[in-house]
């Protein structure tokens, strides 16, 4: 799909006829006879022989590089946006898997500690004692760890 490029985007201006001079005859072409070129007599300055620029002509650019670059632009902008959009729904469903958790571990906690109170209440720690095999005690006392000795304070 490649359509023809254009000769030139404008239009170079037609090269003026010489004017023939009537000082100068007109000569018919000869061919010319020494190897060597002729030299022309010397102009005085600031006039020119019909000298002027020429435009050379432009050359015709093809689109298809620039609308490549543009397409593979395009085409990695979309892609950095896909990899984006696919990291965030990723880490969201990460992000929800720690809030079940936490909420889990929330419950967990909040059991044990329900069941930590019920344990330690002193009902059930005296049956927990007596199950074990202990018996009330009838004098209370105190441990030394310096001296080693027990200190009774009295009884019940």
């Amino acid at each position: 799909m490649s359509a023809a490029p254009a000769r030139h985007p404008r239009p170079i201006p037609a090269r003026p006829a010489q004017p023939v001079r009537a000082s100068q005859p007109q000569r018919s072409p000869q061919p010319q006879r020494s190897p060597q070129p002729q030299r022309r007599a010397p102009q005085a300055p600031g006039r020119h022989a019909h000298v002027r620029a020429v435009a050379a002509p432009e050359q015709a650019r093809s689109l298809v590089p620039f609308a490549w670059t543009c397409a593979l632009i395009i085409i990695g902008a979309l892609s950095a946006v896909l990899l984006v959009n696919t990291s965030m729904a990723g880490g969201a469903y990460e992000r929800r898997d720690l809030k079940i958790e936490i909420a889990d571990l929330h419950e967990q906690k909040s059991a044990l500690v329900t069941q930590l109170e019920q344990r330690s209440s002193p009902d059930n720690l005296g049956t927990a004692a007596s199950d074990l095999g202990m018996e009330p005690a009838h004098q209370y006392g105190f441990l030394s760890l310096e001296d080693k000795i027990v200190i009774e304070s009295g009884g019940k």
